[in-house]
């Protein structure tokens, strides 16, 4: 079975790979790009003769969802003809990987190649694995203008790919033209709703160490504005007193985050339990020598008094990676699953569903009515600085934008800005 490509994709994948950018980004280069190639394969159009019409066609095909059932459509004959044991093992697959006849203009993808192996089973889900009815019946009718207009930014992405490699293209990326989509104000939770939020794992969580987890977490995303993601790729390795962090972002790009003295508190008490489930026999013996002695009331993990002093389980940490100790803890990740599957393996850490599944469930519990996400924290972090005065430009620094018109828009969503304008300036008070 034939999975279809456009002309010279996987080169332009290799491309962005070799220009360092992140296996995210890939992925949705590769998943928006395929799904046009399915979209000309079932319509018999070759690439090189994609025209207007054709991208026009290709909106309205987006729109009423039929990209839904064209990709499953591909699965299915992908399960029937080849031998999934020997995908999983990264070999060639079984069946023909050359174009046929009516592929013209298509290419398929090279599945001995390792890098390009998972880019396409991530854009294809499980290949091999037929998806149940019901999961298709489940799926929403189509997609919104703002994702189509990802999609079509991908495709002139690769065209202008196509002219820096001196290729052909069957018409100019700016003809490819956006659609016209609704502009929606960015709300966030007023900001005593958000603190409550920041704070209810506490109040809502039965197991003291998934509260203190939990509840440092989410001081750590308001603290900062890192991204979810941002947050949960931490390693233990990068934390120290100074509060300041230094994370890779969206396109590899590096910067420097600064916690506040509230969210270095939540993550020296967190850091306790932390260090206790380094997995390690030898690692609880020296923790253990370094614990002060105290009464079984104060050892509760949710007793405020453990907060006062110098951040004892920051500096214990910082000393561990200094002598190396940090080197021989099972896991290097900073936010860590304290049972299930995930709990004990190496490499283990916390999952961006779980944590979002998590904001979702308490935002519930506490009646919120605005939706409410982690990238909301971050959201309202940029909004709350920008209101309090903060520099934009300070805040593009800090939240890791390219352009000062992304941060902008974060910073211009708030209505208390516009509420004082019309408060101070209007003309008929």
């Amino acid at each position: 079975m034939d999975i279809p490509k456009l002309n010279d994709q996987d080169d332009f994948l290799i491309d962005l790979q070799n220009n360092n950018y992140s296996s995210l980004t890939i992925v949705n280069y590769a998943r928006d790009l395929s799904i046009f190639a399915v979209f000309l394969h079932f319509r018999n159009v070759n690439f090189m003769n994609v025209s207007k019409k054709d991208i026009s066609a290709y909106k309205g095909y987006l729109v009423a969802g039929e990209h839904i059932k064209d990709l499953d459509k591909i699965r299915d004959r992908y399960a029937k003809d080849v031998d999934m044991t020997t995908l999983n093992k990264g070999k060639a697959v079984g069946g023909s990987l050359r174009p046929g006849k009516e592929m013209a203009g298509v290419n398929t993808p090279n599945f001995e190649d390792g890098f390009l192996s998972d880019i396409y089973k991530k854009v294809y889900g499980s290949l091999g694995v037929s998806r149940p009815p019901k999961i298709t019946k489940n799926k929403s009718k189509g997609l919104d203008p703002n994702s189509i207009n990802r999609m079509l930014s991908a495709l002139r992405s690769f065209l202008k790919f196509r002219i820096e490699w001196d290729l052909d293209i069957p018409l100019p990326p700016d003809a490819i033209g956006m659609m016209k989509a609704e502009k929606k104000m960015k709300k966030i939770p007023p900001m005593d709703e958000m603190i409550r939020l920041i704070e209810c794992p506490m109040e809502f969580e039965k197991d003291e160490k998934v509260a203190l987890r939990n509840r440092c977490m989410l001081e750590m995303l308001f603290a900062t504005g890192m991204r979810i993601s941002e947050l949960l790729g931490l390693d233990l390795d990068q934390i120290s007193v100074s509060g300041k962090l230094y994370i890779v972002g969206k396109g590899q790009k590096e910067r420097s985050v600064f916690m506040t003295p509230r969210s270095l508190k939540w993550l020296n008490a967190y850091l306790k339990v932390r260090l206790e489930h380094s997995n390690l026999e030898k690692d609880q013996k020296s923790f253990t020598k370094e614990r002060e002695t105290s009464s079984s009331e104060e050892e509760s993990l949710l007793n405020l008094d453990m907060f006062d002093g110098e951040y004892k389980y920051i500096k214990m940490l910082e000393s561990f990676r200094e002598n190396g100790f940090l080197e021989k803890f099972e896991s290097p990740a900073l936010f860590i699953p304290f049972s299930g599957g995930r709990n004990g393996k190496q490499g283990n850490r916390l999952s961006t569903n779980f944590l979002q599944e998590k904001i979702a469930e308490y935002r519930r519990k506490l009646g919120i009515q605005i939706p409410t996400s982690a990238h909301s924290l971050r959201h309202g972090f940029a909004t709350y600085m920008a209101e309090a005065g903060a520099s934009p430009v300070a805040l593009q620094v800090l939240l890791g934008h390219s352009s000062l018109d992304t941060t902008t828009k974060y910073v211009h969503a708030s209505e208390k800005f516009a509420e004082q304008a019309v408060r101070e300036h209007h003309p008929l008070k």
